[in-house]
């Protein structure tokens, strides 16, 4: 069963999608993990968001920090870390939705800097590392890094239980062997369940592209395109 591409991306501003520039109370449900995070919680100097280490969430994988020379092209504090999956195939983080407050409905950012963590950063270009990610038992998208110094980043609005157990949620990287697997940020946000009614237990939606509209000061922006394609299914 194929989907259009107007299905499968959505449109946005920033204000709507909770991307929120102030602390984040946890009675809201928000998490916002920084992979392979070795030091105490802390609160990110530019977006203001709070962030923890991910030994909560997982128990496999390495953890790394990028190369010195890197550090400085970071965007974000979370960009300085990461947490690699050498072994085992598939890797799944795993957020209860619990802490949602009963909603199920949710807003999902994965971050990547590779920053050169394992010494191969210049052979990128040539030999890009790629593996999938996956929302539960569903795919979501094929990662392509080809530049140690560039962040990405990929966002979808998916359903607890699309493709797993109804009273979870969890982001899976899969080993296809064109490199290891890697992350260093994940974020996940609650929505109201009447927000994006195209977002359902079969099928979730992933970003296009969002307009900052007006604002006079500094918003975190992510802006891709890669997302305009049938293959981004997510169902069972």
């Amino acid at each position: 069963m194929g989907f259009s591409a107007a299905q499968l991306v959505f449109f946005s501003v920033l204000a709507l999608l909770l991307v929120n520039v102030h602390a984040e109370p946890t009675s809201l449900g928000f998490v916002s993990i920084d992979c392979g995070l070795s030091g105490r919680p802390y609160v990110d100097e530019i977006t203001n968001i709070s962030y923890v280490s991910d030994y909560a969430y997982i128990a496999t994988g390495e953890k790394h920090e990028i190369s010195s020379e890197y550090k400085s092209l970071a965007l974000y504090r979370s960009g300085l870390s990461l947490r690699s999956f050498p072994s085992g195939g598939r890797n799944c983080y795993a957020v209860a939705a619990a802490a949602a407050g009963g909603r199920s409905k949710y807003l999902v950012r994965a971050w990547f800097m590779h920053g050169d963590y394992d010494g191969g950063g210049g052979s990128l270009a040539s030999t890009p590392v790629r593996f999938d990610l996956y929302i539960g038992l569903a795919f979501w998208f094929e990662m392509t890094v080809s530049d140690a110094a560039t962040t990405y980043a990929f966002e979808a609005i998916t359903v607890a239980g699309a493709g797993g157990s109804s009273s979870s949620l969890s982001v899976c990287l899969v080993d296809t062997g064109h490199g290891t697997p890697f992350v260093s940020s994940l974020e996940v946000r609650p929505m109201s369940s009447d927000m994006y009614p195209d977002a359902v237990a079969n099928q979730s939606l992933g970003l296009f592209t969002r307009g900052n509209m007006g604002a006079s000061y500094f918003l975190r922006s992510v802006d891709h395109d890669l997302f305009v394609s049938n293959s981004y299914y997510s169902g069972q």
